[in-house]
């Protein structure tokens, strides 16, 4: 199988660098023991501006993976990681940031991928020419992308409102006049509330679509399968 031969590569190469077997093979299970107890906690990291990410990250791996999973802001990671040993994870966006202050340190970073939103695109590009689409998220970075690429499939047609799902004021502006509403997980209870909130008011009901997920989820399977959880 292909994974034999990467074995059969690797071993040739510490084979080749001098290593005996059994040193290889120390080195091999030296390699799994730290990556079980890096696994035993996970740090998912973001920078401040994009906390709302985190937050949203920390709740879906909360649900999908059976270890502690914490926030911890890029600007602070450097000095938790002093401290402690786990896995961090970020989206690969954040990446190379993240790689910078954790791999000096022997921390693993695994990147994962967000979720392709291909169903809520093309309901989007079904709405008709001069409708309200409310976009609401925990996170303020999702939101910029989001609104790039309605932009970018419908240019003009559509006026676009954009909320974080904490900012009560946006909100609720977004629920007045949109005629669609696309939302995360997390946010999806908050929408509903400022919907039944202004129902009184509402010269129309929202249509809310809540996406599936906020990470992708072969991201969360290929994590699994990193952590030793499968």
């Amino acid at each position: 199988t292909s994974a034999q031969t990467l074995v059969q590569q690797c071993l040739d190469q510490l084979l080749s660098l001098g290593c005996s077997l059994t040193a290889a093979r120390s080195l091999f299970e030296a390699e799994i023991n730290a990556r079980r107890q890096a696994g035993t906690q996970i740090l998912v990291t973001v920078p401040q501006h994009d906390q709302g990410a985190g937050e949203i990250i920390v709740q879906e791996l909360q649900q999908a993976l059976s270890i502690p999973v914490q926030l911890v802001l890029l600007e602070q990671l450097k000095a938790t990681l002093a401290n402690s040993s786990a896995t961090v994870v970020t989206v690969r966006y954040f990446l190379s940031q993240a790689e910078a202050i954790a791999l000096p340190q022997s921390v693993r970073v695994i990147p994962i991928d967000i979720y392709d939103y291909r169903r809520e695109l093309q309901l989007i590009k079904e709405l008709p020419t001069g409708s309200c689409l409310g976009m609401v998220s925990l996170s303020s970075g999702t939101l910029g992308e989001a609104k790039i690429m309605v932009h970018s499939l419908r240019g003009e047609d559509l006026f676009v409102l954009t909320a974080q799902a904490t900012d009560q004021y946006k909100l609720h502006a977004l629920v007045q006049n949109a005629h669609r509403i696309i939302t995360d997980p997390p946010s999806f209870p908050l929408v509903k509330a400022a919907v039944v909130a202004a129902r009184d008011s509402l010269i129309r009901q929202p249509q809310i679509i809540c996406c599936e997920s906020y990470i992708d989820l072969g991201s969360i399977q290929l994590l699994k399968r990193e952590l030793g959880l499968e």
